[in-house]
């Protein structure tokens, strides 16, 4: 069964979490690579708000944004340049941003909004809203799990 609560709790575990490895991270340390396919913070945190505010998008939606002949790792790629070409700060305040929407839209959810439908087209396993916000939390979750592990390798070298 959905519980938005649930839901709630685990996206604001998540963002502070997140919020307490970037906010105050410099844009030298924030362009070091944390993966080993040369993604840096910048990358990851306009990712994971990029992903965020997709998922969000995609509720209630019975025809996808992108459409359904979407290749997620090219839209992976796209979204990775587009964050390239902003400043470290301006990355910082659109993860704010897209951060602070999806809380409020989390806010005005019921334990309804778990049946609302939610096409992932590169997902097909994923029906509902529900489904949609379980994996936004992982794929958030998955995401601090890099950060965590590869500022701390970042910041020794």
């Amino acid at each position: 069964m959905f519980d938005i609560e649930r839901v709630r709790a685990s996206w604001a575990r998540e963002t502070a979490q997140i919020d307490a490895i970037v906010l105050s991270m410099s844009a030298d340390l924030a362009a070091r690579p944390v993966r080993d396919d040369g993604w840096t913070t910048q990358d990851l945190l306009g990712h994971i708000a990029t992903s965020a505010k997709v998922f969000v998008q995609f509720i209630g939606s019975d025809a996808p944004p992108f459409g359904d002949n979407v290749d997620i790792h090219d839209l992976n790629e796209q979204q990775r340049k587009r964050q390239q070409q902003r400043s470290w700060p301006e990355v910082q305040a659109y993860w704010q941003r897209v951060r602070d929407d999806v809380t409020a839209f989390l806010a005005a959810g019921t334990n309804d909004l778990g049946a609302q439908p939610a096409r992932l087209p590169w997902m097909p396993t994923v029906q509902t809203a529900g489904d949609a916000l379980r994996l936004l939390i992982l794929h958030t979750k998955s995401h601090r799990e890099e950060l965590v592990r590869g500022t701390a390798i970042a910041v020794e070298e």
